[in-house]
């Protein structure tokens, strides 16, 4: 199984590993925190600037987001990102779990032959609360 996590506006404002890096939002923590929880092979961040990270890879603060993005900016950004999964050498015959809005995940979702999207018709309060209740 493999967790998908977007990124956030709100970082902190330093170089540092992208698992920290958005722990300036309270959603973030709870994302992450629930996706530890579950013991996924892999855990990865979609980053609107980076594409597909790791947890632990260094990056610098930035301010990008898909929100508001032209569908033909998101289709670049999706392709970019499944470019990265191939060279991660990602095994899309496994689950995936995308913690993530549409924006993030319209695009890849099609790669897996199993997906979630658990939170994906809650708002972001409703989203937290189903995070914290869900967390092993």
């Amino acid at each position: 199984m493999i967790v998908f996590i977007s990124c956030t506006k709100k970082k902190i404002n330093k170089k540092c590993k992208a698992k920290e890096l958005y722990t300036a939002s309270a959603w973030f923590r709870k994302a992450y925190k629930y996706a530890v929880s579950i013991n996924p092979a892999h855990i990865y961040i979609l980053s609107a600037k980076y594409g597909l990270l790791n947890e632990n890879d260094i990056i610098e603060p930035y301010e990008k987001t898909l929100r508001g993005a032209k569908e033909n900016e998101i289709k670049i950004w999706s392709a970019k990102v499944i470019a990265q999964m191939k060279e991660k050498q990602i095994i899309f015959e496994d689950k995936a779990i995308f913690l993530c809005g549409k924006n993030y995940r319209k695009y890849l979702i099609a790669k897996f032959r199993d997906y979630e999207a658990p939170i994906s018709h809650l708002g972001i309060g409703a989203q937290m609360k189903w995070l914290e209740e869900h967390t092993k």
